[in-house]
Protein backbone atom coordinates (compact mmCIF):
# COMPACT_ATOMS: atom_id res chain seq x y z
CA UNK A 1 0.00 0.00 0.00
CA UNK A 2 1.10 3.36 -1.21
CA UNK A 3 0.16 7.01 0.88
CA UNK A 4 -0.10 10.19 -1.37
CA UNK A 5 2.54 12.65 0.10
CA UNK A 6 1.72 15.82 0.56
CA UNK A 7 1.68 18.69 3.08
CA UNK A 8 0.50 17.33 5.94
CA UNK A 9 -2.51 18.63 7.79
CA UNK A 10 -1.84 20.34 10.63
CA UNK A 11 -4.73 22.16 11.23
CA UNK A 12 -3.27 23.21 15.23
CA UNK A 13 -1.16 25.95 14.39
CA UNK A 14 0.76 27.76 11.47
CA UNK A 15 4.39 28.85 12.04
CA UNK A 16 4.98 31.69 14.79
CA UNK A 17 1.07 31.45 15.72
CA UNK A 18 0.60 33.17 18.94
CA UNK A 19 -1.58 31.16 22.19
CA UNK A 20 -3.68 33.66 24.20
CA UNK A 21 -0.85 33.70 26.95
CA UNK A 22 1.94 34.83 24.39
CA UNK A 23 3.37 31.71 23.90
CA UNK A 24 4.51 31.07 20.21
CA UNK A 25 3.54 27.70 18.82
CA UNK A 26 5.31 25.63 15.90
CA UNK A 27 3.86 22.98 13.52
CA UNK A 28 7.94 21.85 13.17
CA UNK A 29 8.63 21.91 16.89
CA UNK A 30 7.83 18.39 18.23
CA UNK A 31 9.16 19.74 21.82
CA UNK A 32 6.88 18.20 24.23
CA UNK A 33 6.13 21.52 25.75
CA UNK A 34 4.78 22.79 22.50
CA UNK A 35 2.70 19.50 21.71
CA UNK A 36 1.24 20.43 25.29
CA UNK A 37 0.39 23.99 23.98
CA UNK A 38 -0.95 22.64 20.68
CA UNK A 39 -3.25 19.98 22.61
CA UNK A 40 -4.15 23.09 24.74
CA UNK A 41 -4.95 25.22 21.74
CA UNK A 42 -6.95 22.68 19.89
CA UNK A 43 -9.40 21.19 22.86
CA UNK A 44 -10.10 25.15 23.06
CA UNK A 45 -11.64 25.12 20.18
CA UNK A 46 -13.43 21.35 20.54
CA UNK A 47 -13.04 18.09 22.05
CA UNK A 48 -10.76 16.05 20.00
CA UNK A 49 -10.24 12.17 19.41
CA UNK A 50 -6.46 10.42 19.82
CA UNK A 51 -6.87 10.24 16.18
CA UNK A 52 -7.42 13.51 15.40
CA UNK A 53 -4.60 14.79 17.37
CA UNK A 54 -2.43 12.48 15.39
CA UNK A 55 -3.40 12.68 12.27
CA UNK A 56 -4.64 16.99 12.02
CA UNK A 57 -2.30 18.35 14.97
CA UNK A 58 0.56 15.94 14.45
CA UNK A 59 0.89 14.69 17.81
CA UNK A 60 2.47 11.11 17.74
CA UNK A 61 1.57 10.18 22.30
CA UNK A 62 -1.46 12.13 22.73
CA UNK A 63 -2.07 9.65 25.79
CA UNK A 64 1.16 10.56 27.30
CA UNK A 65 0.79 14.48 27.03
CA UNK A 66 -3.18 14.54 28.24
CA UNK A 67 -1.76 12.86 31.19
CA UNK A 68 1.13 15.73 31.75
CA UNK A 69 -1.63 18.36 31.11
CA UNK A 70 -3.85 16.80 34.28
CA UNK A 71 -0.98 16.61 36.02
CA UNK A 72 -0.41 19.98 35.45
CA UNK A 73 -3.55 21.30 36.83
CA UNK A 74 -5.90 21.52 33.05
CA UNK A 75 -9.45 19.67 33.88
CA UNK A 76 -9.26 17.35 31.25
CA UNK A 77 -12.20 14.36 30.97
CA UNK A 78 -12.22 11.42 28.43
CA UNK A 79 -15.10 9.04 27.23
CA UNK A 80 -14.77 6.69 24.77
CA UNK A 81 -16.26 6.70 21.24
CA UNK A 82 -15.83 4.94 17.96
CA UNK A 83 -14.12 6.58 14.99
CA UNK A 84 -12.55 6.40 11.19
CA UNK A 85 -8.67 6.85 10.58
CA UNK A 86 -8.24 8.85 7.22
CA UNK A 87 -7.61 5.50 5.26
CA UNK A 88 -11.20 4.15 6.49
CA UNK A 89 -10.40 2.39 9.56
CA UNK A 90 -12.76 2.18 12.13
CA UNK A 91 -11.24 1.82 15.62
CA UNK A 92 -13.63 1.37 18.38
CA UNK A 93 -13.07 2.93 21.98
CA UNK A 94 -10.94 5.96 20.91
CA UNK A 95 -10.57 7.96 23.44
CA UNK A 96 -12.39 11.54 23.16
CA UNK A 97 -10.59 14.82 25.29
CA UNK A 98 -12.66 17.34 26.34
CA UNK A 99 -10.96 20.42 28.35
CA UNK A 100 -13.61 21.28 30.66
CA UNK A 101 -14.12 25.01 31.47
CA UNK A 102 -13.84 25.71 27.73
CA UNK A 103 -15.51 27.83 25.51
CA UNK A 104 -17.60 24.92 23.46
CA UNK A 105 -19.34 23.15 26.89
Amino acid sequence: MTRKKGKPKNKAVRAGTQTAKGKTLHPHNTSLSNQRAIILEALEESPKTTVELRHDYGIMQPASRIFELIVRGHDITSSRVSCFTPDGIKHSAVALYVLRGADHE
